[in-house]
């Protein structure tokens, strides 16, 4: 697919998860399932190292600090869902984290973040959060309702240092970009 047209679908995907926020977003579940989808789009346009897996049919595994989170529990639910050709296999807990090349924290796991964030550091490994401030402490994406717009900050700094990367124009709807 050239260039352009994967980067105007890399931007339709995701502004059609921010904005689905817009027209549903009465309750927890409603909440905890967009933030989901964000996530896995944001996934899908996350560019890893070539040697970041070991093989070319590798599944994405994605760790969840806690299932009983409410995001963690939906993304959970795509187990199985294509991320760039691999399928979404998720696990939780925090001792699989280094396995994982996704990792989220929910609002449930503030307690080991620094922690896990630290051992994480500089592998190839995306960490997305809901967590407040999630990017500014060192995570790689941070979700946030903001006006009751769901809304994402990106430390491309952090991805950086991974020797990771996210595709512009998916780079251009983040609230904040931290470089």
């Amino acid at each position: 697919m050239p260039s352009t047209r994967r980067h105007l679908l890399a931007m339709g995907t995701l502004v059609w998860g921010v904005g689905a926020w817009a027209q549903g977003s009465a309750g927890g579940a409603s909440e905890a399932r967009q933030k989901a989808k964000l996530a896995f789009n944001i996934a899908r346009y996350t560019q890893w190292p070539a040697n970041a897996f070991a093989a070319a049919d590798e599944p994405l595994r994605c760790c969840l600090m806690q299932r009983d989170d409410p995001v963690a529990a939906a993304l959970a639910e795509l187990e199985g869902q294509p991320v760039q050709g691999r399928p979404l296999r998720a696990l939780v807990g925090a001792a699989t984290a280094a396995s994982c090349r996704l990792v989220f924290f929910g609002n449930s796991s503030e307690r080991s973040l620094a922690t896990v964030l630290a051992s994480l550091s500089g592998h190839p490994v995306l960490t997305l959060g809901d967590l407040d401030g999630f990017a500014a402490r060192g995570g790689m994406v941070g979700l946030a309702v903001v006006d009751d717009a769901l809304r994402f900050d990106v430390n491309l700094r952090a991805m950086r240092a991974a020797g990771m990367g996210l595709a512009a124009p998916v780079l251009k709807l983040a609230r904040r970009v931290i470089e």
